[in-house]
């Protein structure tokens, strides 16, 4: 799953509950290496951001 793919599926869960886990984010990338990338989360908590979702503990 690349990045763009990444940010849609996290984008579809949380426009679902209004919010998304930091366990659902680790569950959608593909290798510990994507977590590990800080460009990768920017992006994605940019994205999330943006559309007023927020990013909660489990």
């Amino acid at each position: 799953m690349d990045l763009s793919a990444i940010i849609r599926r996290a984008i579809e869960i949380g426009d679902q509950h209004g919010f998304i886990t930091f366990d659902q984010i680790n569950e959608l990338a593909p290798s510990s290496a994507h977590r590990l990338e800080p460009d990768i989360i920017e992006a994605l908590f940019d994205a999330l951001s943006a559309r007023g979702i927020d990013v909660r503990e489990a």
